[in-house]
Protein backbone atom coordinates (compact mmCIF):
# COMPACT_ATOMS: atom_id res chain seq x y z
CA UNK A 1 0.00 0.00 0.00
CA UNK A 2 1.31 3.42 -0.97
CA UNK A 3 -0.77 6.34 0.30
CA UNK A 4 -0.32 10.10 -0.02
CA UNK A 5 -2.15 12.78 1.97
CA UNK A 6 -5.84 11.78 1.78
CA UNK A 7 -4.71 8.17 1.48
CA UNK A 8 -2.78 8.54 4.75
CA UNK A 9 -5.90 10.01 6.34
CA UNK A 10 -8.00 7.08 5.10
CA UNK A 11 -5.52 4.57 6.55
CA UNK A 12 -5.66 6.22 10.02
CA UNK A 13 -7.94 5.01 12.79
CA UNK A 14 -10.28 7.94 12.21
CA UNK A 15 -10.76 11.42 10.78
CA UNK A 16 -12.01 14.26 12.99
CA UNK A 17 -13.89 16.93 11.06
CA UNK A 18 -14.02 20.67 11.73
CA UNK A 19 -17.33 20.27 13.57
CA UNK A 20 -15.75 17.70 15.92
CA UNK A 21 -17.35 14.58 14.48
CA UNK A 22 -15.05 11.55 14.32
CA UNK A 23 -15.40 9.06 11.48
CA UNK A 24 -13.79 5.61 11.60
CA UNK A 25 -11.31 4.82 8.85
CA UNK A 26 -9.22 1.75 7.93
CA UNK A 27 -7.17 1.66 11.16
CA UNK A 28 -3.83 0.68 9.59
CA UNK A 29 -2.06 3.82 10.85
CA UNK A 30 -2.30 4.61 14.58
CA UNK A 31 -3.87 7.97 15.31
CA UNK A 32 -6.52 10.35 14.09
CA UNK A 33 -6.28 12.75 11.15
CA UNK A 34 -7.62 16.04 12.49
CA UNK A 35 -8.98 18.65 10.08
CA UNK A 36 -8.09 22.29 10.69
CA UNK A 37 -9.62 25.50 9.34
CA UNK A 38 -6.08 26.71 8.63
CA UNK A 39 -3.49 25.37 6.23
CA UNK A 40 -1.11 23.03 8.09
CA UNK A 41 1.54 22.63 5.40
CA UNK A 42 2.23 24.08 1.99
CA UNK A 43 5.28 23.86 -0.21
CA UNK A 44 7.99 21.85 -1.85
CA UNK A 45 10.28 19.51 0.02
CA UNK A 46 13.07 17.03 -0.44
CA UNK A 47 12.51 13.64 1.14
CA UNK A 48 15.13 11.11 2.20
CA UNK A 49 14.14 7.64 3.37
CA UNK A 50 15.57 6.47 6.68
CA UNK A 51 15.10 2.73 6.11
CA UNK A 52 14.58 0.25 3.28
CA UNK A 53 10.98 0.20 2.05
CA UNK A 54 8.82 -0.46 -0.99
CA UNK A 55 10.27 2.82 -2.35
CA UNK A 56 13.88 1.62 -2.33
CA UNK A 57 16.87 1.41 -0.01
CA UNK A 58 17.56 3.62 2.97
CA UNK A 59 18.86 7.00 1.84
CA UNK A 60 16.65 7.18 -1.26
CA UNK A 61 15.91 10.81 -2.13
CA UNK A 62 13.06 12.38 -4.06
CA UNK A 63 11.15 15.63 -4.18
CA UNK A 64 7.53 16.33 -3.46
CA UNK A 65 5.13 18.83 -1.98
CA UNK A 66 2.56 19.19 0.76
CA UNK A 67 -0.76 20.98 0.69
CA UNK A 68 -2.97 20.00 3.57
CA UNK A 69 -5.49 21.16 6.13
CA UNK A 70 -5.06 18.22 8.49
CA UNK A 71 -2.46 16.84 10.84
CA UNK A 72 -1.97 13.48 12.49
CA UNK A 73 -2.87 13.36 16.18
CA UNK A 74 -1.16 10.18 17.27
CA UNK A 75 -1.43 10.57 21.05
CA UNK A 76 1.75 8.54 21.32
CA UNK A 77 0.28 5.71 19.26
CA UNK A 78 2.32 6.59 16.17
CA UNK A 79 5.43 5.42 18.00
CA UNK A 80 4.20 1.94 17.05
CA UNK A 81 5.16 2.79 13.47
CA UNK A 82 8.53 4.38 12.77
CA UNK A 83 8.92 7.45 10.56
CA UNK A 84 10.26 6.58 7.14
CA UNK A 85 10.96 10.08 5.83
CA UNK A 86 13.27 12.90 6.76
CA UNK A 87 11.55 15.87 5.12
CA UNK A 88 13.46 19.04 4.25
CA UNK A 89 10.94 21.68 3.23
CA UNK A 90 12.04 24.51 0.98
CA UNK A 91 11.04 26.85 3.81
CA UNK A 92 11.06 25.88 7.46
CA UNK A 93 12.67 23.30 9.69
CA UNK A 94 13.43 19.71 8.76
CA UNK A 95 11.11 17.12 10.31
CA UNK A 96 10.37 13.39 10.33
CA UNK A 97 7.19 12.11 8.74
CA UNK A 98 5.76 9.20 6.80
CA UNK A 99 4.87 5.88 8.33
CA UNK A 100 5.81 2.40 7.19
CA UNK A 101 5.67 -1.24 8.05
CA UNK A 102 5.87 -4.34 5.89
CA UNK A 103 4.48 -3.31 2.48
CA UNK A 104 2.83 -0.06 3.61
CA UNK A 105 4.11 3.50 3.16
CA UNK A 106 1.85 6.43 4.03
CA UNK A 107 2.73 10.12 4.16
CA UNK A 108 1.38 13.62 3.69
CA UNK A 109 4.03 14.21 1.01
CA UNK A 110 2.88 14.08 -2.61
CA UNK A 111 5.85 12.53 -4.43
CA UNK A 112 7.14 13.98 -7.67
CA UNK A 113 8.03 10.66 -9.30
CA UNK A 114 10.10 12.25 -12.06
CA UNK A 115 12.48 13.70 -9.45
CA UNK A 116 13.84 10.15 -8.96
CA UNK A 117 12.42 7.52 -11.34
CA UNK A 118 14.18 4.79 -9.31
CA UNK A 119 11.53 5.32 -6.60
CA UNK A 120 8.71 4.43 -8.99
CA UNK A 121 10.72 1.47 -10.29
CA UNK A 122 11.30 0.19 -6.76
CA UNK A 123 7.59 0.48 -5.99
CA UNK A 124 6.59 -1.42 -9.15
CA UNK A 125 9.21 -4.10 -8.34
CA UNK A 126 7.84 -4.42 -4.79
CA UNK A 127 4.32 -4.87 -6.20
CA UNK A 128 5.52 -7.51 -8.66
CA UNK A 129 7.36 -9.42 -5.94
CA UNK A 130 4.32 -9.29 -3.64
CA UNK A 131 2.12 -10.57 -6.43
CA UNK A 132 4.54 -13.40 -7.22
CA UNK A 133 4.64 -14.42 -3.52
CA UNK A 134 0.85 -14.51 -3.38
CA UNK A 135 0.41 -16.52 -6.60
Amino acid sequence: IYAECGGLMYLCEAIRTLDGDTWKMAGLIPGVAVMSPRLQALGYAEVETRAPSILGPSGTKFRGHQFRYSSLDANGAAAALPHLYRVRPKWGAEFEEGYFRDNLVASYVHAHWASNPAVAEAFVDACAHARARNS
